[in-house]
């Protein structure tokens, strides 16, 4: 396979399919918690549009993405969990398909860089979960080298299905089906990148207060006994 789904299943087909599936796993007492893209664009608020802008940008590079779509839009998403640096999905295509996803974490650097360039700047959680935030952090916040989007080396995919396109067409609507979640829940991009967006939001640890004078240290350095008045 190529990753692209057979052409011989046309999408109403697979959305009757997914339909079906859906009822008989509902009957065998199964809770699923279904997405689908809703609208063109398929995203509204700040982080969910910030989510789809990346995935646009991933596909421009190269990494095909359309099927995944396409599944979305046809009900394709069964089921989407979302936990720390990871997800799991049912994705019903030509065959229901167990997709898992693990995020990378955002390293401790990147994550202090943003608490500093937050500071005095967002009025709120809240303000910060909508996006309401001036252009300049705006931008920082968004973009892939500095922000919390995760970028394409930074998801790792598996899929139940033999095919070998990475991501397969399964994988690529769990990533769409994610970007909509942030529409409802955008703390979810902060679950998968394990940061509290609180700690954001935190002034940064004070510095060691240098006006106590280490005694001891001095003493030693120039051979002689000094004392802590």
């Amino acid at each position: 396979m190529d990753g692209e789904e057979s052409p011989r299943m046309r999408a109403s087909d697979r959305a009757r399919l997914a339909e079906q599936r859906a009822a008989e796993l509902r009957a065998a007492g199964a809770e699923l918690h279904p997405v689908r893209g809703k609208g063109r664009a398929l995203a509204r608020q700040f982080w969910a549009r910030a989510w789809m802008r990346q995935l646009a940008q991933e596909e421009q590079c190269g990494c095909c993405l359309a099927p995944g779509r396409s599944l979305l839009r046809h009900g394709g998403v069964l089921d989407l969990r979302v936990a720390p640096g990871c997800a799991e999905a049912l994705v019903s295509g030509e065959e229901l398909c167990e997709v898992q996803l693990r995020v990378d974490a955002l390293d401790a650097e990147r994550t202090a860089a943003l608490a500093a360039a937050c500071q005095g700047r967002v009025e709120s959680h809240l303000a910060l979960l909508e996006g309401r935030v001036d252009a300049a952090l705006a931008e920082q916040l968004c973009a892939p080298e500095t922000g919390l989007l995760p970028e394409r080396r930074d998801w790792h995919m598996s899929c139940s299905c033999p095919d070998w396109a990475e991501p397969c067409p399964h994988e690529a609507a769990v990533l769409y089906a994610l970007g909509c979640l942030l529409d409802e829940a955008p703390e979810l991009l902060f679950t998968l990148r394990q940061v509290d967006p609180q700690r954001l939001l935190r002034p940064a640890d004070p510095p060691p207060d240098t006006a106590e004078a280490d005694w001891g240290a001095l003493g030693a350095l120039f051979g002689i006994e000094l004392e802590d008045h």
